[in-house]
């Protein structure tokens, strides 16, 4: 009687597993589900976030840079326009010497179009500068090129915007986006 029991319950949670792994593979994944699947970029162990203005320069999970491709790590941002330029830098979470990316040479400047600027991962108070064109979200990449570090900022595509990013762009770009797919 108890072994029938236990063969229920058992039945009953593998049932339960099922179900729910079938529920949330038939949903869409956003871009925060996908992104913690993918391998993030860390040096010695430590995670690299981006860190300025648009966060306050605090360690979140949402701007941990991810593999987007061989070599670009990357992170989505919401930015206005009107708040021009956005400050920042790369680093782990306690600004730790050879984790802290900032630029190498002046101005660290970046703009829409702009060539990538090279990086400094040694970097104490470089802080770079981005100027969006226009209200969005973007991605802010750390590309590796044999032993260099690139930065660039580009708008995302509707494609990697999740529903939370979404939320940040307002109905005449959410139109504008619909209407380039």
């Amino acid at each position: 009687m108890l072994c029938e029991k236990i063969t229920v319950k058992k039945s009953a949670i593998c049932f339960t597993a099922l179900c729910v792994s079938l529920m949330l593979t038939g949903c869409e994944q956003s871009a925060e589900i996908v992104n913690l699947t993918r391998p993030t970029f860390n040096i010695d162990g430590h995670n690299i976030y981006l860190r300025g203005e648009m966060n306050d320069y605090a360690v979140m999970s949402s701007y941990q840079l991810v593999q987007f491709d061989e070599d670009l790590y990357c992170t989505l941002a919401p930015l206005r326009a009107d708040w021009a330029p956005y400050r920042f830098k790369f680093a782990d979470a306690q600004w730790s010497e050879g984790r802290s990316f900032g630029f190498a040479e002046p101005p660290g400047i970046l703009r829409e179009g702009s060539s990538p600027v090279k990086l400094n991962r040694f970097s104490r108070f470089e802080d770079l500068r981005y100027y969006p064109n226009k209200d969005g979200v973007y991605r802010f990449c750390i590309e590796l090129d044999d032993d260099e570090y690139y930065v660039s900022v580009t708008e995302a595509s509707s494609q990697e915007l999740g529903f939370i990013d979404s939320i940040f762009l307002g109905n005449k770009e959410r139109e504008q986006q619909k209407a380039a797919q």
